[in-house]
């Protein structure tokens, strides 16, 4: 091939890439736009609690939300329920150790329209294990709406088993003692830089 046709073949082929990555659109935002609150039970009492230290990222081609990617992480120790010691506890060994694994970090592999809004698959990493976590989710405003006002609301949950990610171990590990579901609300106003 001669090297004029293979450069013009090469300089079409970044164009297209370019052009496909500019289409992208991304935003983002963080616990000072937004909530990421948890439910869980202990002996047989429910608590709620919020993290304080978080941020997404949504990137999507223009108009299509479920043809996008989310990114989430979350600081482990901003975890505030309210109550010192249980907040201390949380912070140990025997839950996130944060010492150890300080960030927990959720990313999406597919995302697809369901019934009352979005469904999500991705791979929640917690405390050094990486497993397949899917959330509910839905935006406000939605598809092109959503790239002409340049901001919009990402709000759903998730309920997590906590013993998948060895959160809770020890004394803690009993679901009689600590419910192994967690419960995960969040509403995040996003805004695209």
């Amino acid at each position: 091939m001669e090297p004029i046709i293979r450069f013009a073949l090469f300089a079409g082929l970044m164009l297209a890439s370019a052009a496909a990555f500019a289409e992208q659109s991304c935003y983002a935002g963080n616990g000072d736009s937004g909530r990421l609150e948890f439910a869980g039970a202990v002996d047989g009492s429910g608590f709620k609690g919020h993290f304080k230290a978080f941020s997404v990222r949504y990137c999507m081609p223009e108009g299509a939300p479920a043809d996008g990617a989310i990114e989430v992480e979350v600081e482990l120790a901003s975890a505030d329920s309210g109550n010192r010691d249980r907040d201390q506890a949380l912070k140990g060994e025997e839950f996130f150790d944060i010492e150890q694994f300080p960030v927990a970090s959720w990313q999406s592999s597919t995302i697809a329209r369901a019934e009352d809004g979005y469904r999500a698959d991705g791979a929640l990493s917690l405390k050094g294990i990486t497993a397949s976590q899917p959330i509910r989710f839905t935006l406000d405003p939605d598809g092109e709406a959503l790239h002409a006002v340049g901001t919009f609301v990402l709000g759903g949950d998730a309920e997590i088993d906590r013993q998948r990610f060895k959160v809770g171990t020890g004394e803690f590990e009993d679901p009689e003692f600590v419910r192994n579901r967690v419960d995960v609300t969040f509403e995040v106003t996003l805004t695209r830089p």
